[in-house]
Parts: structure tokens; sequence; C-alpha cells
């Protein structure tokens, strides 16, 4: 669940990065044929909205309705007991509080008789009941997909949020260093460790994961309580700040080498060439690529998955990479990861 402070700092986002999203979005629609663009959220597709509004949702379904001129609609289930502070933190989009946000927007919709050709960020992913009044309010707009619109807009990454992502990576990688390998002999002291020190640190949310004894098994789970740890252990952070996601990944009980040679080859990672390549031409000595999972933010989701060992890919100038490796070196298994935004260091 979500436990850490949910607030818009505009020190830390100011109104002025907002609009400026909100003005890429809006171009990005005119290129796609959108005469608006609905998001939908709820707790775990919360990154969409928040890139837009800077409020990070929970629980409750909700819609944002962007139309192409004018202030956007945030019509949300929660109850207008939060209706103010829901204001506090959200400082764009007009707020109704109702228990049917599908009816409202299209009612919004209905009142535009431009908005012929609507955009809903991952179509298919929609609950059926909102797509329903959607529809039903709205008889005359043509529903389509508009990730394509979205992800145009959302692949650069801008001060602000670079900003954020820096505060949620130097918790996620002060907390991994809470683990003595030495001292440490359970899951559940490791895990307990960092999740604490994550949280003390201002995470908002922090998932942590642990792959136990790597002679065993390289998969992460997660894992509390007495299970023992092998000599050679990885512990995964995932970790939120204002609704900013990182992961990073240690492998303790290993070589001192290979910590460096992510960190350089993640520095050099050329945009547009395909990553797992980029990988396999630079691995250390004696290594042995066995596989890698690259995600990033580009829709509902804080992290979604954009290159793998079976879809290599590249990733345009400007954007975020989470990268995560397994290696084999000298026999042994090696998992890292990290996040970085490609071609700006």
């Amino acid at each position: 669940m979500r436990r850490g402070l949910m607030a818009w700092n505009a020190d830390e986002v100011p109104a002025s990065a907002l609009a400026e999203r909100l003005t890429r979005l809006r171009g990005a629609m005119r290129r796609h044929g959108l005469d608006a663009l609905i998001l939908y959220t709820n707790f775990p597709r919360p990154s969409a909205v928040s890139y837009v509004t800077a409020f990070t949702p929970y629980w409750a379904d909700a819609l944002l309705l962007v139309p192409k001129d004018g202030e956007p609609v945030f019509a949300t289930a929660l109850s207008k007991r939060v209706a103010n502070w829901i204001q506090s933190v959200k400082p764009v989009a007009e707020l109704v509080n109702t228990p049917r946000p599908g009816a409202i927007i299209g009612q919004r919709l209905a009142a535009d008789p431009s908005a012929k050709t609507v955009g809903i960020l991952e179509l298919d992913a929609l609950p059926n009941a909102l797509y329903d009044d959607l529809a039903a309010a709205a008889p005359h707009a043509r529903f389509v997909e508009g990730a394509p619109a979205f992800r145009a807009a959302r692949s650069a990454v801008d001060a602000a949020e670079r900003g954020l992502l820096a505060r949620a990576d130097a918790i996620a990688s002060a907390a991994l260093q809470s683990v003595d390998a030495a001292a440490m002999r359970v899951a559940g002291v490791a895990v307990g460790a960092v999740e604490k020190a994550a949280r003390l640190a201002g995470a908002e949310e922090a998932y942590i994961h642990i792959a136990p004894d790597l002679a065993v098994d390289t998969r992460f789970v997660r894992l509390s309580g007495s299970a023992p740890l092998g000599r050679r252990f990885a512990v995964r952070a995932s970790v939120a700040y204002k609704s900013s996601w990182v992961r990073r990944v240690r492998t303790f009980g290993a070589d001192t080498e290979t910590e460096p040679w992510l960190a350089d080859t993640l520095a050099t990672l050329a945009p547009a060439h395909p990553i797992g390549a980029q990988l396999a031409a630079r691995l250390p000595a004696g290594a042995t690529l066995e596989s890698f999972l690259a995600e990033s933010s580009i829709g509902s989701y804080p992290l979604e998955a954009i290159a793998s060992s079976g879809n290599d890919a590249g990733v345009p100038a400007g954007s975020l990479v989470v990268l995560s490796v397994r290696l084999t070196r000298d026999g042994a298994p090696w998992l890292g990861g990290a996040p970085v935004i490609v071609n700006t260091r």
C-alpha cells in the first residue's frame, strides 16, 4: 500500500512544467488526429494521470479528459470527503467526484460536438463499465487507441521528472547499501532493512524482492521470514518518489568488478540502437549475457517492458530506461539493475 507522503511540491514539479507537458501532449494529439484524449487511472496504474496532473491516484477508478482546448477534467469515484485534499495536490484539471466517472466524461464529450475522434490510452484495458458509460453518453464520438499520441509526448524526460527520478534512485541505492552480506543470515532481515531504509528516506512506495540463493534459483520473490541466505544472493528495490519509479538490483557475495561494468555500460548506451546488442558488445571478461529487461514509463503502469532478450529494441534519446541484467561470469550468476536517461550524460 502507499504509505508515503502524497503532496504536490511546486519546487519539485513547477506549474510551468505541468503546463509544458499539457502543451506537448496536445501537440501530439493534433498530430495523431485526436480531438480529445482520455487517461484511466487506479491503484496499480497511476502513472499517466500523475505525469499530466502531479496527482498520485489510489484505490478508486478515475478518468482524466484532456480536450484539445480548455481545462482538463478529472472525474474520480473517490468520495467528496477528500475533494479538498485532491485539489490541493492536483494543480491541473477540474475535479468532479462521482460514482460513475465514465458517464461524467461522456457528458463532457457530448457537450462538445467537435470531439469526434477520442483517444483512450490503453483502450483494450479500460474497464467495460467505464467504456459503456462513455459510449452511452457520447454516441457521436469514435473511440480509438490513444497510446501512440501519449507515448510521443511522454518519451522525453523533462527537468522536473529528472529530479524526481534522481531522488528515487538515490533512495533505492542507499537502501540497498543497508544490506550487510557478512552479518545477515536470513532473507527477512535483508528485505526488512532495505524497505525500512527506503521508507524512512521518503519513498511513497517500496517493493523489495530477493533471490536468496543464486546457486539455487536466480528468480526474485517477495519473501520475508527465516529463509536462509546463500553465499551469493541478490536484492531488487523498486522505489517510487512522487510517482517516479526506479528499480535497482544488486548481487551480494559476488565479485566487485561487475557493478562498475553496469554503470559504465548504462552511461554509454546509445539511442535507437538495440539495447541487447550493446550489452553483448560490452560484456566484462569471462561473462555471458543470459537475459536482460529494459523498462520505461510509457503509459498508465509505472514501468513497462520496452525491450528484452526476446524482443531487442532501441529507445529514443532522452528517454528513461530501467535496465535489469542477468550474467554468468566465471561460472557464477550475477544480477544487476539500474536506471538511466539515455544519451544525456
